[in-house]
């Protein structure tokens, strides 16, 4: 039972992902860093003052976060809980390094021999510790920056670590309001594994559009996720056709809908207010985690951010299936300006 117990906490992060899920370790850390990141969809294009920006994509660290900390917290499912904080160090205008960590509980378990004879109980739990900064490059709407991420997984009597780093790039032209970003995430290897079995890390390299329109106080982002491994798309049973000789028709996918499973897209109303709403869809979650004769609003989330003096809070909800759905919760503090 024990040994049972275990192998399912080797792989329980597999279920993190849908069909992604099962082919890489520390699967945790494709998690969303922060409850706005969430809301929308996982975009990798927002870039303000909030420090929770800088987790998804490095090149948006600017030095006016400096000072902030942040805090967030998910309980996860079935007594799972997770969270991500982060903390600003300033140089000047321009340049900060960010502090994070990324943290997963799985909860505490009841290990027994081959025999079913109870010999104790036993956690699990994964940390990531994380630095980055910035730099603008040729021009100041121009912007590269990195992240180096040390990762240990602590599982039973088991132990394995990594070392990994993101990468990303930001423009925005400076009379434009619509931006582009690129981010390759978690490029790097296990230093130690379990029983020195070595898995690949969840790669994930994304392009992501923004806009803001002109006449109404709202932004759009567009994110396409994981295009390291084209295509995410499968031929699902579920949606083929009988034929008259009682046979199946799977009509296969095109570009577009194949290039769509990538695809994410989040709303956010009143971005610079102090008060805003945060819409978002995901179409891979929507695709993959839907049941056809159940209408949970798969891939769908939603959120909203409140600033109250120097703290600012956000909350938001995610729906996934009937199994659970998700909410997370987050707390920033910001210095005296």
């Amino acid at each position: 039972m024990k040994q049972f117990a275990v192998c399912w906490l080797l792989g329980c992060t597999a279920f993190l992902s849908a069909q992604i899920g099962g082919d890489a370790t520390f699967r945790f850390l494709e998690l969303s860093n922060s409850p706005r990141q969430l809301a929308l969809g996982d975009p990798i294009t927002l870039q303000d003052i909030d420090i929770s920006t800088t987790l998804a994509n490095p090149a948006m660290i600017r030095g006016e976060h400096g000072g902030q900390v942040m805090v967030n917290y998910e309980p996860y499912y079935d007594g799972i809980s997770r969270g991500t904080a982060a903390y600003a160090y300033a140089f000047n205008r321009q340049k900060a390094l960010v502090f994070d960590v990324n943290y997963i509980n799985y909860g505490t378990f009841d290990g027994a021999d081959p025999l079913g004879n109870p010999t104790g109980s036993f956690t699990g739990s994964e940390v990531a510790l994380g630095i980055a900064s910035s730099h603008y490059f040729i021009h100041q709407n121009i912007y590269l920056g990195a992240r180096l991420r040390y990762t240990l997984s602590n599982l039973e009597a088991y132990t394995s670590t990594s070392l990994s780093g993101d990468m990303g790039l930001y423009y925005s032209p400076v009379t434009k309001p619509w931006r582009i970003a690129l981010v390759y995430q978690h490029i790097g290897s296990q230093l130690t594994a379990y029983e020195d079995v070595f898995e690949p890390l969840p790669a994930n390299l994304s392009l992501g559009f923004s806009s803001a329109l002109k006449y109404l106080p709202l932004r759009w982002h567009l994110t396409f996720h994981h295009l390291n491994k084209y295509p995410l798309y499968f031929d699902n049973p579920v949606d083929a056709s009988q034929t008259l000789g009682g046979g199946t028709n799977q009509k296969p996918a095109g570009l577009t809908k194949k290039l769509l499973r990538h695809a994410s897209f989040g709303v956010e109303v009143f971005p610079a207010s102090l008060f805003s709403i945060r819409l978002g869809y995901h179409a891979q979650r929507a695709a993959e985690l839907r049941i056809l004769e159940l209408r949970n609003f798969s891939g769908l989330s939603f959120g909203v951010g409140m600033q109250l003096r120097r703290l600012r809070f956000q909350i938001s909800h995610a729906r996934y299936n009937v199994a659970g759905n998700r909410t997370f919760l987050g707390l920033t503090l910001e210095p005296r300006r």
